[in-house]
């Protein structure tokens, strides 16, 4: 068996998701840019949704971080709904 090929689908790993989430609640202009330059590469990536709703379901965790993978979640998902015809 070889080298995993470069086109198999890339797992999101739970903690760096989290770590660019609360980096897109940040008041640095830089910190926001990085973290969504970096988001729209894990959107991408398998078990990002899953990830994103764990972490808007954590009562614990601080609200705008809730709220924030909560606008992510939405945002994405949207925009990979297909259109239906009845």
């Amino acid at each position: 068996m070889g080298p995993p090929s470069s086109h198999e689908p890339q797992h999101v790993n739970p903690e760096e998701l989290y770590q660019v989430i609360c980096a897109a609640t940040s008041q640095d202009p830089a910190q926001i840019k990085a973290s969504s330059d970096r988001l729209k590469q894990m959107l991408e990536m398998v078990g990002v949704f899953d990830t994103l709703s764990q972490i808007a379901a954590q009562g614990t965790l601080p609200v705008q971080v809730r709220q924030q993978a909560i606008i992510q979640l939405k945002n994405s998902s949207l925009g990979n709904w297909k259109s239906r015809k009845c």
